[in-house]
Order: structure tokens, then sequence, then C-alpha cells
């Protein structure tokens, strides 16, 4: 078991990164969510600048925001910068699109688009479309000091839904999800690996990291505290809103907990806004 980090991209994250990796953690996971934080990728590049052994990953970019062939170059150049510790990690947006109004991309839209990503990182060529146009595209001087692609770029996939946990198991190089019980992973895996089955792929050795968060509560010091609430209580509102889409992070929940999940609920949908300006 290795310890990484998620974290909301900002420039100076690396401030903290560099102490974490003196402490032993082994990654960090930035957040693509152009709404609420900075450029993943230019937080990156400063996170590889000043690290030395920590593996950096997108945590995760989502297929909507940007065209195959400028994520495959963005995740390459970060690769040019810390080879080797680079990880591309690819969802279908959380935060990302629902900040926007806009639901996940579909899971095919996810599947091409992993597909070719990965293609370009091998330096091939692959067909391109912009609308009713086809062009076969290859990166041009991947030997020049642009990008690194000697060095591989392992793609993980977010997933909680059956249908994603099975399409990460069929084509991922690792998974992410949220930290689950027992039972509930047990159900979770199941799925990544009927997946793998089907394209005849062994989950022995799939990374798979787990999302939590927590907080090293002080002396005498209370869990309802504004320290703690502060630390924790976005990640439990976060996981509040999910429940409230109906996503996959809302099966079998129980009764509390439910019960908890009406309340958000009925709040959040009694707010005078429109749908479309919540």
């Amino acid at each position: 078991m290795e310890f990484a980090i998620s974290y909301p991209a900002r420039p100076d994250a690396w401030k903290d990164l560099v102490v974490a990796e003196d402490h032993g953690f082994t990654q960090c996971w930035f957040y693509d969510s152009q709404m609420l934080y900075s450029d993943v990728y230019v937080c990156m590049a400063l996170a590889a600048e000043h690290t030395k052994r920590m593996k950096l990953a997108t945590g995760v970019a989502i297929p909507s925001n940007r065209i195959e062939p400028v994520t495959a170059h963005s995740i390459a150049t970060i690769n040019l910068l810390a080879p080797g510790r680079t990880i591309l990690g690819v969802g279908t947006g959380f935060t990302g699109r629902n900040t926007m109004g806009l639901p996940p991309v579909p899971l095919d839209k996810l599947r091409a688009y992993v597909e070719m990503v990965r293609h370009l990182l091998k330096g091939e060529e692959v067909l391109y479309r912009d609308g009713k146009r086809e062009r076969w595209i290859r990166f041009l001087h991947p030997d020049n000091g642009y990008i690194n692609l000697k060095d591989e770029i392992p793609i993980h996939i977010a997933a909680d839904g059956e249908k994603a946990l099975e399409l990460a198991g069929e084509i991922a190089d690792g998974w992410l999800t949220v930290m689950a019980d027992a039972p509930r992973f047990r159900h979770k895996f199941d799925a990544v690996k009927r997946g793998a089955a089907r394209a005849g792929r062994s989950v022995a050795n799939l990374p798979t990291a787990m999302l939590s968060t927590g907080c090293v509560l002080r002396d005498g010091e209370s869990i309802t505290s504004p320290r703690v609430v502060g630390r924790v209580g976005p990640f439990a509102v976060v996981m509040l809103h999910a429940l409230w889409e109906q996503s996959a992070v809302g099966e079998g929940l129980p009764a509390p907990l439910h019960k908890l999940w009406e309340r958000y609920r009925d709040e959040y949908v009694s707010r005078k806004a429109s749908c479309g300006r919540r």
C-alpha cells in the first residue's frame, strides 16, 4: 500500500508536495476542475520541477475539456519534466462538468478518447475527426525535447458506476474509485474483473487508488470544530451532492445516510434559482 495526496490544482501546491515527498507520500493527483481551480498542467509542471520521486497524475482529466492531441501533448510535456513518474488519470467528469451544469461524458466517448490518447503517446498515427473532416495525425517532433514519449505514461480511469467499472477493467492501466466499505468495494471490483475478463486481461496487478479524506484531531478537539469542518466539510458536501445527482456513489445507502441525502436534496431543490443556474 502507498499513500498519495489528492490535490486541488493550484500553482503553489509544490510547496506542500516537497514536504509530503520527504514524509513518504509517493503520488499526487491533481483535480482537473476549470471553474474551481488553476490549470492542472501548469500546477503539475511546477510540482515536477520541485519534486524528485513523487509520481504526478491528473485526478482526473476530462475528455470534454481538451481534444485528444492536446491532452496527449500536455501529459507528455509533464513526462519530459518528470520522466517515468507521470500518470494520466481520466474520467467522465464530476465537478469539472457539474459546476457548468453538465452531465458526465458518455462512456463510449471516454473509451474512444482513451484509445486515441494512448496511440498518440506511443508515437503512432491516429485518425482525428473534426466535424465531418478526418485527418491522420501524429506528433511531428517527438525526439526534439518538446515531449517525452520514451517513458511510458499509464492511463488510469476513474470509475464507480457499473459500466464505467467494467470499462476500467477492460482498457485501463489503473483504477481510481471512491473509498467504500468491504461489501461495496467487492461489488465494484467484481465489475472491474468482468470487464477485464471480456478483454482477456488479468487484474492481479492492477493499481487501484482509493479516494478518501481525513483530518487528525488535536487534543480535546471536536469533530464539529471550525477547523475540522473547514478541512473535511467540502469533501462531505461534494459527496452529498453526488448522491443527489443519483450517481453510483449513492447505491446501497444505509438508512441514516439516506435520510441525510434526502435533507440535502430537499434543501438544494427548494432553492428558487432555476435548474440551469443552481
